[in-house]
C-alpha cells in the first residue's frame, strides 16, 4: 500500500510540474482514496486548485489539512487558515474570510499580515472604520510600505486627504513612480491641478495590464517621440487611453490645446468605438486608424493635455464638441411620444457600470421602483441585451421604457434620446460625461467614495447641467434614490 501511494504521488507531484493539471487531480485524489489524510498531497492538491482558481475545492483541502493538524502545530494551523480566509476573500465571502482571520488572532494575535487581510475584507464591506483599525494595528506590528501604501489609499477614498498625503510622502521617492501616481489623485482631487497632473504624469512609466480592463493601459506607439508641450510641433498625435468617459471628458483639453497652437495640426487617434461621436475642427481631425506613424513629429497621450497645458483652473465646458444626428434626434422624438401620450416628463435612467471596482458605479434595477410609482415617461438608455437578465427580478418592468439603441454606432441613438429628454439620471460613467458635453440637465449619482474628479463637494467644476448628489454617510447608493424621487415630484408640478 505505502509503495502505491508513493509511486501515485510521484506521478502527481510530475503532472503538477509539467502543468498538466487534469493528470495531476487525477493522481493527487487517488493517492487521497488511499490515505486521506496525506498531507503533502492534500498541501500540493489545494494549491493546484488555488492556482486553476478552483478555490471551493482549494478550501476542501485546506479544511482537510487543518483537521488532520496537530494543535500544537501553530505554524500549520495558522498558515492554513490564513489561506482559507484568502480563499473565501477572493470568492468575495468576506463575513466568512473574516471569520478565518479572527481565529488566527485567537492563537496567535502578532501577525501583521492577518490584519492586512481583515483590512481588504472590512474595505470590500465598506467597514472603514475596521479597515482603518485593522491596518493601524499591522503597521503598528511592523514597519510596511505596502500597509503605509493602503493607509494613503484609504484616507484618499474617504476625502482624508491631509492624512492620505501624510502616509504617501513617507513613501515619496524619486524612483517611486507609482507612488507618484497615487499621490496624483490627492492633488487633483484637493483642486491643486498643476501638482496633481504633474504627478499624473508618472502613469506613463510602465505600461503594464489593467487589471480592471485587462488590456494594456494605453496603446504602445514606439516610433514617434513624445511632445514636451514645448518644441516646435507642426503634426501632433494625441492618443486615446483609458475609459470611454475620461476621453469624452478630455477632449476639451484637444480643443483647448488646437485654439492656443492654431497652426498645429492635431490628429485624434480614437477608439473605434467612440471615434464618430468627436466633431471635427479646422485642424483637428479624428481617426481610427494610423495610416502613416512618420507623418507626426510628436504624439501625446490625451490624459497628459492639462498637464501640458498647465492647467491650474478647471472651468465648466462651454462647448458642445459631441456629433449629433438631427435625423436620428427627430426619430426618437417621435417614438418617445408614442410611448409618452400623456406628454409626461421624460426621465431617462443609466443604473450600471461595466467596470467593478472599489468605487460604488452600480444600482440595483429593482431600487427604481421607487421613481416608477411617479407621473413620469422612465426611459432606460442601457442596450437591451445588457439589462435583460435584470428585468427577470423587476416586477415593475412595464413601467420602464426600453428601446432597442445603438445596433449600428455606438451612443448615436443615445445621443439622440438624450436631446429628447428632460432630465437624466445617472451613476458615474461615460453618459454622464455625454450629457455634460451636451448640456443635458443631469442627476449625477455618487456613492460615499467617488472618483477624485467629482472632489469632496458639489461644485459644478466640469459641466453646468451636472448635478452631484452624493452620499454624505457610510450607506448604499440606493438610498439616494429618495433625493431623486423628491427633485422629480417637483419637476411634475
Amino acid at each position: 500500500m505505502k509503495d502505491k501511494i508513493k509511486e501515485l504521488y510521484k506521478k502527481a507531484n510530475k503532472y503538477n510540474t509539467n502543468n498538466e493539471h487534469e493528470k495531476a487531480i487525477q493522481h493527487y485524489n487517488k493517492v487521497l482514496e488511499l490515505d486521506n489524510k496525506n498531507f503533502k498531497a492534500l498541501k500540493e492538491l489545494g494549491d493546484l486548485y488555488e492556482r486553476l482558481n478552483n478555490l471551493t475545492n482549494a478550501i476542501n483541502c485546506y479544511e482537510k489539512i487543518f483537521v488532520i493538524t496537530p494543535k500544537h502545530d501553530i505554524p500549520t494551523t495558522v498558515i492554513y487558515l490564513n489561506q482559507i480566509g484568502i480563499c473565501y476573500n477572493n470568492l468575495r465571502n468576506y463575513e466568512t474570510a473574516i471569520t478565518y482571520f479572527k481565529k488566527i488572532l485567537v492563537i496567535k494575535n502578532d501577525i501583521p499580515d492577518v490584519y492586512n487581510n481583515l483590512y481588504w475584507c472590512y474595505f470590500s464591506l465598506k467597514n472603514y472604520k475596521l479597515a482603518e483599525i485593522n491596518l493601524l494595528i499591522s503597521l503598528k506590528l511592523i514597519y510596511n510600505e505596502k500597509m503605509i501604501d493602503s493607509l494613503g489609499f484609504l484616507y484618499g477614498c474617504l476625502k482624508e486627504y491631509d492624512k492620505a498625503i501624510f502616509y504617501y510622502n513617507k513613501l515619496l521617492t524619486d524612483d517611486n513612480y507609482e507612488n507618484k501616481y497615487s499621490l496624483s489623485f490627492i492633488y487633483l482631487a484637493k483642486k491643486n491641478f498643476k501638482y496633481g497632473y504633474e504627478l499624473y504624469e508618472n502613469r506613463l512609466k510602465n505600461n503594464n495590464i489593467c487589471p480592471i480592463t485587462g488590456e494594456k493601459k494605453r496603446a504602445d506607439i514606439p516610433f514617434i517621440s513624445y511632445w514636451d508641450g514645448i518644441k516646435d510641433c507642426n503634426n501632433l498625435l494625441v492618443v486615446y487611453e483609458q475609459g470611454i468617459g475620461d476621453n469624452i471628458q478630455y477632449y476639451r483639453f484637444i480643443i483647448q490645446l488646437s485654439q492656443l497652437y492654431p497652426n498645429m495640426e492635431i490628429t485624434y487617434f480614437c477608439k473605434d468605438i467612440v471615434s464618430h461621436i468627436f466633431k471635427e475642427y479646422s485642424n483637428i481631425k479624428v481617426v481610427k486608424n494610423i495610416e502613416n506613424i512618420f507623418a507626426y513629429n510628436y504624439k501625446v497621450y490625451i490624459m497628459s493635455l492639462p498637464y501640458l497645458l498647465r492647467i491650474e483652473i478647471i472651468t465648466p465646458v462651454t462647448e458642445n464638441y459631441i456629433n449629433i444626428d438631427e435625423e436620428k434626434v427627430v426619430y426618437w422624438s417621435e417614438q418617445i411620444k408614442i410611448k409618452n401620450p400623456e406628454n409626461k416628463i421624460n426621465v431617462g435612467f443609466f443604473y450600471k457600470g461595466l467596470l467593478n471596482v472599489h468605487i460604488e458605479k452600480t444600482l440595483p434595477l429593482e431600487s427604481f421602483e421607487l421613481l416608477s410609482e411617479l407621473n413620469i415617461n422612465l426611459i432606460c438608455l442601457h442596450k437591451t441585451q445588457d439589462i435583460v437578465e435584470d428585468l427577470k427580478t423587476v416586477l415593475f418592468k412595464d413601467k420602464i421604457v426600453i428601446f432597442d439603441i445603438d445596433k449600428d454606432k455606438s451612443f448615436v441613438d443615445t445621443i439622440a434620446i438624450l436631446k429628447n429628454i428632460d432630465i437624466l439620471i445617472t451613476v458615474d460613467t461615460s453618459i454622464a460625461h455625454l450629457a455634460g458635453v451636451l448640456n443635458i440637465k443631469t442627476l449625477l449619482l455618487l456613492g460615499y467614495i467617488s472618483e477624485w474628479r467629482w472632489f469632496d463637494n458639489n461644485d459644478k467644476i466640469w459641466y453646468d447641467s451636472v448635478e452631484l448628489l452624493r452620499m454624505t454617510e457610510n450607506s448604499e447608493l440606493k438610498n439616494i434614490l429618495p433625493q431623486v424621487k423628491n427633485i422629480l415630484t417637483n419637476m411634475e408640478k
